[in-house]
């Protein structure tokens, strides 16, 4: 039970730390075309005003949103998880999002990952 307890607090700490509406935009994924239904799965990459990447979750009851790890609704919602810059790259490989790679990350046709400050 304490286990629970320390995920939801951390999870209202890592949703108040990366707010989607103070944050921009970098690209989406969804499942389907529809939204508002049971098998919602919706994904969008942010990027804070401070560089910080997350990825914000939206899903439905029947969607893999309920397979993250830290996810206890049964009934769907959201979740955000913090990702690396690599991992948002990844991502965008992944979803086909290449114009955000364009635009957000050019340097990674020239496979070398910027060092942060």
């Amino acid at each position: 039970m304490k286990e629970l307890l320390y995920e939801k607090v951390e999870q209202a700490l890592v949703e108040k730390a990366f707010d989607p509406a103070k944050s921009t935009k970098i690209g989406d994924w969804s499942a389907n075309e529809l939204s508002g239904g049971f098998r919602t799965d919706t994904e969008t990459l942010y990027v804070s005003a401070s560089g910080d990447y997350f990825l914000l979750y939206e899903g439905g009851m029947l969607s893999r949103f309920h397979e993250l790890e830290g996810v206890e609704s049964w009934f769907g919602g959201s979740y955000i998880r913090p990702m690396t810059v690599s991992e948002a790259v990844s991502w965008c490989e992944e979803t086909g999002n290449h114009e955000a790679m364009d635009r957000h990350f050019p340097w990674y046709r020239m496979n070398r990952v910027p060092e942060r400050s």
